[in-house]
């Protein structure tokens, strides 16, 4: 009786126990649990031993997808893979950093205001940070207290209670860094604050924003165009919650430098065009590259976690990818030092330019969904 692969069904030789098409050991397809841990330690050491062998050579510009369009790819992993597996633990990294940054603020991740609190008695001396949006509602709560204090008999307004009044009011305002935080009568006056939406500067009372939900803010303001609604749901949104915002923008990092990695491959396309190479070649050399560069960030971001070495490592890890890349091409392209030169300049100045696009985008549409 012929037999077949239960994988691939590809036909299988006489008494052969694996697939000559697809590799799988051929089997009733049931497992133990010895098989199935065997088979994830050997795929995880696989991968890790292929992982280490590779990360330090990510460090010399163009070495890597030399070596893979050599015809030694399977000496390497997959080129997505080891991307995904370096972004991960990056975006990982970034993560761990804002929600740290957002513990030591009391969850303001993008703070105003630093107030130092000082006990006397005790020589402590407290440093917190404020957010806009908490000193916002700070500020309508005053504002109300000032309101309540006004409908108040006018018996009971002596001057003593103006007095216990004015110092409540500006021992809160203090705590919270309000402006205007001595006098009751001072505060607020005039028209009360407002906050710019959008690049048609919809301004919207500070008040409003504390107290009503964005739906209603635009029910009530009468915004009838689709971009004012936009940017005045998703702009309240992201003044409320910023670290919201903020970590929705980390989680799309990957995509947006993946489309900056699939536009700077075209653009080298056009550079090397005489060569006739596809265009997979030049986006595997960018994708190890930019690899590379977020090894090299993560590296230098753990160690002055830890205290290996101080701020200028980082600074040298951001400054370093620049002529890296012209050895890069240099190597992997093969053409002269003065031909290879100019289309570094080229290309980089394109780069930043597709960079602060790609990103530019990636911010608006992350603010737009999140």
């Amino acid at each position: 009786m012929k037999r077949y692969c239960r994988n691939c069904y590809h036909p299988l030789p006489y008494k052969a126990k694996f697939c000559a098409h697809c590799g799988q050991k051929d089997s009733d397809g049931r497992i133990g649990m010895k098989s199935l841990m065997g088979r994830l330690w050997n795929n995880t050491v696989h991968l890790e031993g292929k992982f280490i062998r590779t990360a330090w050579q990510l460090f010399i510009p163009g070495k890597v997808t030399t070596e893979f369009f050599k015809g030694k790819q399977d000496r390497y992993p997959h080129p997505i893979r080891l991307f995904a597996i370096v972004m991960f633990l990056f975006l990982f990294l970034l993560n761990s950093m804002l929600k740290d940054r957002e513990a030591r603020k009391d969850g303001a991740l993008f703070s105003s205001t630093t107030i130092v609190e000082t006990d006397t008695g005790d020589t402590v001396v407290k440093e917190r940070s404020v957010s806009a949006y908490e000193q916002m509602k700070q500020k309508a709560m005053l504002h109300d207290m000032r309101l309540d204090w006004e409908k108040m008999p006018p018996e009971w307004k002596t001057p003593e209670a103006k007095k216990v009044m004015d110092s409540i009011l500006a021992a809160h305002s203090e705590r919270y860094g309000v402006d205007k935080p001595t006098v009751l009568d001072s505060l607020f006056q005039g028209p009360l604050d407002s906050v710019g939406f959008g690049f048609n500067g919809v301004q919207i009372a500070s008040l409003d924003i504390v107290r009503y939900g964005p739906e209603e803010i635009i029910e009530r303001y009468k915004f009838t165009d689709w971009m004012d609604r936009l940017v005045v749901r998703q702009g309240i949104k992201s003044y409320k919650t910023p670290d919201a915002l903020a970590h929705a923008y980390v989680g799309s990092l990957t995509w947006t430098i993946l489309v900056l990695i699939a536009i700077m491959s075209g653009v080298l396309g056009l550079l090397y065009i005489r060569q006739k190479r596809y265009y997979v070649e030049h986006f595997i050399f960018l994708l190890h590259f930019h690899t590379g560069v977020m090894l090299l960030l993560l590296l230098a971001i753990l160690g002055k976690r830890w205290g290996i070495w101080g701020d200028g490592v980082i600074v040298w890890a951001a400054i370093l990818p620049a002529p890296a890349m012209y050895f890069a091409l240099l190597r992997y392209y093969g053409q002269g030092a003065l031909k290879t030169f100019v289309k570094w300049v080229l290309y980089g100045a394109l780069y930043l330019f597709a960079f602060f696009l790609s990103f530019l985008l990636g911010l608006l549409a992350v603010f737009a969904l999140y």
